[in-house]
């Protein structure tokens, strides 16, 4: 039997719901506490999932319990040092994505990380996807053969919240959202050799509360001589959230369809093959509680997640490369 675990989580937005609402269906999990700078909302998250306690202060919050691990679910620039105090402290760390409003802070995060030996997540949720899961297997396997292509993109039109909007507290929309698609060219096509990019405010022109780009395209090279396409867009269909994805191998290829409202309608897949064979997938898991029901046996087995840490910053010095880029190119 299993140590029942303590787990601490710092936000109360959404996806801090969502991580919640998943952490209550594992086995030994018990979420003993919530911290937010808003204690209302703080009190409110507590009372709508059980939490015992809530706090206004991560400190408080931290030397008023003994966390086995956090889950950290604050927007880039809200981080302010509470995972390197946790890790010091020798509490695993979840990490949503992005992880760090640079990959100076990031940096920092991980090494702190890695320098006291917790385990860690990040959560990129799409790695979690049964056709993904199965692509990357026929991949490492070498069924696959060569990977050769990727296309991608995340289309949406939303306006978010006022530090979404905002460059200097969300990173814009490739460094919060699309970050997710050029996370999977890297899990499935391997290291970078060079990036090229494009970014525009097309559709949001003159409005002072939203300072970040709406258009974007973004072009990859990999080492293994593949490459990569991949768009962005705050112009498309209001509240709906596509990303989706193609991956061209050698003797496969994957078509990952997204239907925008994959909350209500699953996304589905298929797996092509040079032999004629197709593979249908439905996605109808929960990659949400996958990614924590993970994190929580690597903690209990006491070894690496799949997506430690380390794997937030690959992908922050991605897409800080392909900003850099696209500022040559205005």
């Amino acid at each position: 039997m299993n140590k029942p675990l303590s787990i601490g989580i710092v936000g109360s937005g959404f996806i801090a719901g969502v991580h919640a609402s998943s952490l209550k269906k594992i086995a030994d999990v018990t979420i003993t506490a919530v911290v937010d700078t808003d204690v209302v909302r703080a009190a409110e998250f507590a009372k709508k999932h059980g939490i015992a306690a809530h706090y206004a202060s991560f400190q408080a919050m931290l030397d008023a319990h003994r966390f086995d691990a956090i889950y950290f679910c604050i927007p880039p620039f809200a981080h302010q040092g509470e995972v390197e105090q946790a890790a010091a402290r020798g509490i695993h760390c979840f990490l949503e994505k992005p992880i760090a409003m640079d990959s100076v802070k990031a940096t920092a995060m991980v090494d702190a990380i890695e320098k006291a030996g917790v385990i860690s997540q990040v959560g990129f949720h799409y790695r979690f996807r049964k056709s993904v899961r199965a692509l990357k297997r026929l991949i490492d396997s070498g069924e696959a053969g060569k990977v050769s292509l990727f296309s991608g993109r995340y289309w949406t039109n939303m306006d978010g919240a006022l530090w979404w909007r905002k460059q200097d507290m969300s990173g814009g929309q490739i460094y919060e959202q699309v970050i997710h698609i050029y996370d999977l060219a890297r899990f499935f096509m391997g290291e970078i050799k060079s990036v090229h990019g494009l970014m525009r405010n097309v559709c949001h022109q003159g409005r002072a509360d939203y300072t970040i780009e709406d258009t974007s395209i973004g072009t990859l090279a990999f080492k293994n001589g593949s490459v990569g396409v991949i768009t962005g867009s705050n112009c498309a269909i209001p509240v709906h959230f596509i990303g989706d994805f193609k991956v061209v191998c050698e003797k496969v290829t994957l078509d990952y369809q997204c239907t925008g409202q994959h909350w209500v309608t699953p996304d589905s897949a298929r797996l092509y093959s040079t032999s004629g064979a197709v593979e249908s997938v439905v996605e109808d898991e929960d990659p949400y509680l996958l990614e924590s029901i993970e994190f929580i046996s690597a903690i209990q087995e006491g070894r690496a997640a799949s997506t430690p840490a380390r794997v937030g910053l690959e992908a922050i010095l991605l897409v800080e490369a392909l900003i850099a880029d696209a500022a040559n190119h205005q």
